[in-house]
């Protein structure tokens, strides 16, 4: 299929309008000045020296830039060597006075702290979130779960767990803090000693040897490679173990799986 070419003399452009046969600056030509013998006096932007395309309307000032991005950043570009900008932020901040932060006490734990917010009641998120499940009158849905109600008739644990399981929110990374709380929580829920251990601080003890197969480990493996780092009670936490540093080791994910609710000899 061969392409037309524009009708005005020495030009080659494919052609824009079919019926009169001109490409598209030929054919805007024609329709604002009704004559394609009249040169229009293309001149260079200002800042970018393109070219600056016909102007819309016959009458009116000649265009100096190519577009309004062109003319917007000369017209920033102007201002910054003129000092306007910085003089104006010298101004707002000679005239900001910041607003002094007014000493209160907390609704829930009435412990003291300072806030520039007039409606400021709580010391921290946990104690708004803490008050506010505490009064809230609707209890959750789930069996067995007391807290107050988020949303469709589920607290925000369970809100989340369901929000995951739909694929409508992402699971959070497999942090330390994440793998810390973890087991601390596992501790906490069959009433056994706990103290506060990072993962990685064991690991690091152990100088990423395994404690049950005496073998290196590598730190640069992930979850869930069988051979990733593991935190391992070595008396189960089931038996009675506790979450302290004398009863962790690090050890393989396939070793730890492997011991599974046992005292490794």
């Amino acid at each position: 299929m061969s392409i037309l070419s524009c009708s005005a003399p020495n030009c080659d452009a494919p052609v824009f309008v079919k019926k009169s046969r001109l490409c598209q600056p030929h054919y805007n030509r024609f329709q604002r000045y009704g004559d394609l013998n009249i040169e229009v006096a293309l001149t260079n932007c200002l800042r970018c020296s393109g070219p600056i395309p016909p102007k819309v309307r016959a009458s009116g000032p000649s265009p100096k830039y190519c577009g309004y991005d062109c003319k917007r950043q000369a017209a920033y570009e102007r201002c910054k060597e003129s000092g306007a900008y910085e003089h104006q932020k010298l101004k707002r901040r000679d005239e900001f006075t910041p607003k002094p932060a007014t000493p209160r006490r907390c609704v829930r734990c009435a412990a003291e702290f300072a806030s520039k917010r007039d409606d400021a009641k709580f010391c921290s998120r946990v104690c708004g979130t803490k008050w506010n499940d505490e009064h809230s009158p609707v209890r959750c849905s789930e069996t067995g779960c007391d807290l107050g109600v988020r949303a469709k008739g589920l607290c925000n644990m369970h809100w989340r767990r369901k929000a995951r399981a739909d694929g409508r929110e992402s699971s959070p990374r497999w942090t330390e803090s994440r793998k810390a709380n973890y087991h601390k929580r596992r501790a906490q829920k069959l009433g056994t000693q706990v103290e506060e251990l990072r993962p990685i601080d064991i690991y690091e003890r152990d100088i990423w040897l395994c404690g049950l197969c005496s073998t290196p480990v590598d730190p640069d493996c992930a979850w869930p490679d069988p051979m990733s780092p593991s935190l391992d009670h070595i008396l189960p936490l089931s038996l009675g173990g506790t979450h302290t540093y004398e009863n962790v080791q690090l050890a393989h994910l396939t070793c730890n799986v492997s011991k599974g609710n046992r005292v490794a000899a």
